[in-house]
């Protein structure tokens, strides 16, 4: 059996710290695929404050200041997605079905984890035809300030070596 250590093989980038909703739309930290062999996003919703429902969308661009921000085209390219909406008393995940974006319920559960599986290797090759997308960040729709929100990306790097010496991913 191989030994598998988180930190040591997989490097965790917040894409968003811990943080109250603007009552606004809220774009995670972008980062580069460039180096990336699987990522996964995970967004933490807290709605005490609303119990609204949220969109996550997943975007694409070729730089990492984002000039485009387009969500990546369902037409294109859909994605697997896992949810928890009821992240406070249970553990249980739910396969959705695979898709470009996904909206949490708007349920009285308020803690909701949804994470977004993303292979460079196609991303890169059928987002657009135009242009070759290796960056990513995650877009919430409108957030109420009394509701909090988590981003993380969890990557597992391309080209493995000591996690002291990868690539940084939050630069293009």
């Amino acid at each position: 059996m191989s030994y598998l250590s988180f930190p040591e093989n997989l490097m965790i980038i917040p894409g968003a710290a811990p943080q109250h909703g603007a009552a606004a739309e809220f774009t995670s930290i972008p980062i580069s695929m460039k180096n990336v062999q699987k990522l996964w996003a995970v967004v933490y919703l807290n709605t005490s404050g609303t119990s609204a429902a949220v969109a996550c969308v997943p975007q694409s661009d070729a730089l990492v200041a984002f000039g485009s921000g387009l969500p990546i085209p369902a037409t294109l390219h859909t994605v697997p997605i896992w949810s928890n909406q009821a992240a406070a008393t249970s553990d249980a995940w739910t396969k959705e079905t695979d898709a470009a974006n996904f909206t949490t319920t708007a349920a009285s559960a308020t803690h909701k984890m949804v994470v977004f599986e993303i292979d460079p290797s196609l991303f890169r090759t059928t987002v657009t035809a135009a242009s070759d997308d290796d960056c990513f960040r995650i877009s919430l729709t409108t957030i109420a300030a009394a509701d909090f929100l988590a981003i993380f990306y969890i990557v597992v790097p391309r080209f493995p070596s000591k996690v002291g010496s990868q690539a940084s991913y939050i630069v293009d």
